[in-house]
């Protein structure tokens, strides 16, 4: 893992930056701003390590994509215990029955969390 210092006013801290495969920038992984100071051969080496950003927040248990809508995100429960789509609400009915089981058990055991 590459550990540098941010060159951002304000921070200047030792991190791991991670770098953003869709816009080529290295993000401070304190202050959340791009680094300005880091060569090509660092990017490609960084990506190569697999030192690079994420989508979106942190994945969550028995994440599925969502037929209508396209996204992706833990299913919520409805009514009669159907999985609804946490995004659109539209019932995910494409999911195997052993599959639809086991997401329901554990949504109905982490309601509360």
């Amino acid at each position: 893992m590459f550990s540098i210092y941010c060159d951002n006013k304000g921070c200047g801290k030792q991190q791991e930056p991670r770098l953003d495969l869709d816009t080529n920038e290295v993000i401070c992984s304190e202050c959340g701003k791009p680094i300005k100071c880091v060569t090509q051969f660092a990017k490609v080496q960084m990506k190569a390590l697999g030192q690079v950003k994420r989508s979106g927040d942190r994945q969550k248990a028995f994440s599925v994509k969502c037929p209508h809508c396209e996204k992706e995100g833990q299913p919520k429960l409805g009514e009669d215990d159907k999985l609804l789509c946490s995004i659109c609400g539209k019932e995910l009915d494409h999911l195997s029955k052993p599959y639809k089981a086991t997401v329901l058990e554990y949504l109905r055991t982490h309601s509360g969390s």
